[in-house]
């Protein structure tokens, strides 16, 4: 019997051990001018989920494979913040951990959420709009330009001479990676419309084609790049051609592009859904990413003997912290740039999946689901000239800002 109770504890502790779930240890806040941030102390990087929601008025953010420390469990915290009434924490369901804000009605202006590591930490910065009446002069100039056309607005930077010196690259949020380090930069960009010729990838509610749609904004978006970025843009696909997955990767390697941003529509059973989603290449525990990969990989020609080498390829994904740290300002900028000037959609996050036409590539590679054809409204707009062009402009803010944290922009 002494035994058995051995062994038995032994188990316990085996399983305790290998636990994969990251301990969320510590719940702070700080109220700067014009943005409240929000920090949850994790001890490993997980992947999450964040979304708003109506009546009444609250965001929240899931991180998946987490648990509460005990001394967290059931937290909450009254704030008199510019837009956030309160924070609870709690355990959603055994491997997901929920941050719950309610907000004040009509304040929220936008928000951003990225990892800090040394120690690990997830930040949620909640910004609350700024009345009319407490602008200032230069704030009323910077309303007045924003009636001027501002698709194409980005101001290039001025030659390297000795009064204008180079400036040092920005730490991404694993710190100074190896491309930062030597200080590289980008000069050619692959863009790679999804889908194509016999395969549509998704259908509109309105009989729209993801093919065509996605080949219609990379367009844009190349052109774009090319005339206010001047970089050297190349498309996997120009026209209405079957591609296979594994192509596409090894076209961008062809290309010796510096990046490489996958186009997609997304869509949902969730007929209300709405939004914009973008992924690097990761491994997930998330069903509805793994869905999600399921349905764009499904044209792959791949056979099963060959998963051994598909799953040492993602682990061996060396630009892993570049691809990330460009998802995540495509997207900021996108989501930004549609609910400036087509109202509140949701803010579907960056996430880690396992996409084949990520896989392989040599440079950071993201993919953009823009926004959803399964969604009445996001459909109808897709179908305009205006709301294409937008998309394309707010990939083309991020591709930028990416640029500059390189120092190179």
């Amino acid at each position: 019997m002494l035994l058995i109770l051995i062994i038995v504890t032994l188990n316990l502790s085996a399983i305790q051990s290998t636990d994969p779930r990251a301990e969320i240890s510590g719940l702070r806040f700080h109220q700067h001018p014009g943005f409240l941030r929000i920090v949850l102390d994790i001890s490993q990087v997980r992947e999450f989920y964040s979304a708003e929601l109506k009546n009444p008025e609250r965001f929240y953010l899931d991180v998946f494979q987490a648990k509460l420390s005990p001394s967290l469990a059931g937290r909450s915290l009254e704030l008199n913040s510019g837009c956030v009434r309160s924070l609870r924490l709690a355990q959603k369901n055994p491997s997901t951990v929920r941050l719950t804000v309610e907000l004040e009605p009509g304040k929220k202006e936008e928000q951003k959420i990225y990892y800090l590591k040394n120690p690990n930490r997830l930040v949620l910065d909640l910004y609350h709009r700024v009345e009319p009446s407490a602008k200032g002069a230069g704030d009323s100039a910077s309303a007045q330009a924003a009636n001027l056309p501002k698709e194409k607005s980005v101001a290039t930077s001025p030659p390297v001479t000795a009064e204008n010196p180079p400036r040092p690259p920005l730490p991404s949020s694993s710190g100074y990676t190896l491309v930062r380090q030597l200080g590289l930069g980008v000069k050619r960009i692959v863009l790679d419309p999804g889908h194509g010729g016999s395969d549509p990838g998704c259908l509109g509610v309105n009989g729209l084609k993801e093919k065509d749609v996605a080949l219609d904004i990379a367009l844009r978006l190349k052109k774009i790049l090319e005339t206010e970025g001047h970089f050297e843009v190349l498309l996997t696909r120009d026209q209405d051609i079957t591609l296979p997955l594994e192509k596409r990767t090894a076209l961008a390697n062809k290309y010796a592009a510096d990046l490489f941003v996958s186009i997609h529509l997304n869509a949902s059973p969730r007929k209300n859904r709405t939004g914009v989603e973008t992924f690097y290449l990761n491994f997930s525990p998330d069903p509805a990413v793994n869905e999600l990969a399921a349905r764009e990989n499904a044209s792959s020609t791949k056979n099963i003997r060959e998963i051994k080498l598909i799953v040492e390829k993602i682990m061996k994904n060396t630009k892993y912290d570049e691809s990330k740290e460009l998802a995540e300002k495509i997207h900021h900028n996108l989501y930004s740039h549609l609910k400036q000037h087509y109202g509140p959609r949701d803010d579907l996050g960056v996430k880690g999946g396992p996409f084949w036409v990520l896989i392989g590539t040599e440079m950071p590679a993201v993919l953009v689901e823009t926004s959803h054809l399964s969604n009445p409204k996001e459909a109808e707009a897709l179908k305009t000239d205006m709301y294409r062009e937008s998309i394309a402009t707010g990939i083309f803010r991020g591709i930028i800002e990416y640029v500059k944290s390189l120092g190179k922009g």
